[in-house]
């Protein structure tokens, strides 16, 4: 069985609060590692001990697999839908996908606790279906990021916010690693125009995606995170492929990853990143959100972002606490630090709408960049 950590109990203990104060639904902000997934699934556990049927919703396969080995693993009863299918639509408990919930309605029972994971992302069709058909259940939303690039607020579906240890302090008490981050160079992106609130993807991978950029990171993953094994976020597919070629013919062995890979596949590849096999994966709008790849040692930004949220995700993914205790090494070739500052600067979550923030606007922490 897994125990709760301290702040995990009070997050709980804070969620009930809110719930007996009459707010249907609460948002829960925790940093990325800080164990959301774990915090959610005691609360199905209890509530569904006690007759309720519960609820526990993502947006990517790779989550709910995880999702699901957590659940197994502290004694959750559960059925999974995604693929279009419903293993067992009598069962208490429901893990599943978005895609295929908001498609199954009619063959689900009513919620009485329903869990959406990545929370932010709620204003989407599926999403809103699922909430709409469920009136009477209470709402929990998790997401280490409750901000929206089109600057709304989350407010039209969460009464209350609900908030875990900053970053700082979760590194304080060892449930994240500490991190060393370099930015040894940024490309000009002053040019490249917008599209939905960030830099429009086929201008931003014109600049990015060139072998003279990837040669750059080759040299400085050499110089600084040797032997590391390190996840890439790439502006897009065939960007990622690119990187993962690059490093190949670097002596390095490096595999590229996305959405569209064969389930199968996907997983022997991050098998063998985890075995230390390949040492550089390389992925395109996959590992940003929620999946955890525990063996990630070192993070390189290669996708220059306007978002906060998926900045924080991203590097998220290498503050694990590692087995020797050591750090993660960040190189940001995106000028994402920058712009957005570091990922234990202080932050302020709330529910509201709020400015857009404009291309080229400095990050509200200041960061000064060393010769």
């Amino acid at each position: 069985m897994i125990e709760l950590r301290d702040y995990q109990q009070q997050i709980i203990t804070d969620i009930r609060t809110q719930f007996r104060s009459m707010d249907r639904t609460v948002l829960v902000q925790l940093a990325t590692g800080g164990g959301k997934t774990v915090t959610s699934a005691y609360m199905v556990k209890t509530a569904s001990e006690k007759g309720l049927r519960c609820a526990w919703i993502v947006h990517r396969r790779e989550i709910i697999l995880q999702a699901s080995r957590t659940f197994w693993s502290m004694e959750i009863p559960h059925s999974l839908v995604m693929g279009g299918s419903i293993q067992d639509p009598e069962a208490m408990v429901q893990v599943g996908s978005v895609q295929t919930m908001a498609r199954r309605l009619d063959k689900l029972p009513k919620f009485d606790l329903i869990i959406f994971d990545e929370c932010h992302h709620i204003a989407s069709a599926q999403y809103q279906q699922i909430f709409d058909a469920n009136p009477r259940a209470k709402v929990i939303g998790l997401t280490a990021t409750p901000w929206r690039l089109d600057g709304r607020g989350l407010s039209q579906w969460f009464d209350s916010m609900v908030q875990g240890p900053t970053v700082a302090n979760l590194m304080e008490r060892g449930a994240l690693c500490d991190y060393k981050l370099y930015a040894p160079s940024a490309e000009d992106v002053s040019k490249v125009g917008n599209q939905a609130g960030d830099f429009k993807r086929d201008d931003l991978a014109k600049v990015m995606d060139k072998p003279s950029v990837v040669g750059n990171v080759i040299g400085n993953f050499k110089k600084y995170a040797a032997g590391k094994r390190a996840i890439v976020f790439a502006v897009s597919i065939e960007h990622s492929k690119h990187v993962a070629e690059q490093f190949n013919e670097a002596g390095i062995s490096a595999a590229h990853v996305d959405g569209s890979t064969h389930p199968s596949t996907r997983d022997a590849i991050v098998a063998d990143f985890t075995s230390g096999a390949i040492q550089v994966l390389s992925n395109a709008d996959l590992f940003g959100e929620g999946f955890d790849v525990p063996a990630v040692e070192a993070v390189i930004l290669l996708r220059p972002t306007q978002s906060l949220s998926l900045h924080l995700q991203q590097i998220g993914r290498g503050l694990r606490p590692k087995a020797d205790g050591g750090g993660a090494i960040i190189l940001d070739h995106a000028g994402n630090a920058m712009r957005h500052g570091l990922p234990d600067d202080e932050r302020e979550w709330n529910l509201e709408d709020r400015p857009k923030k404009k291309k080229g606007a400095k990050s509200e922490v200041s960061t000064k960049q060393c010769p």
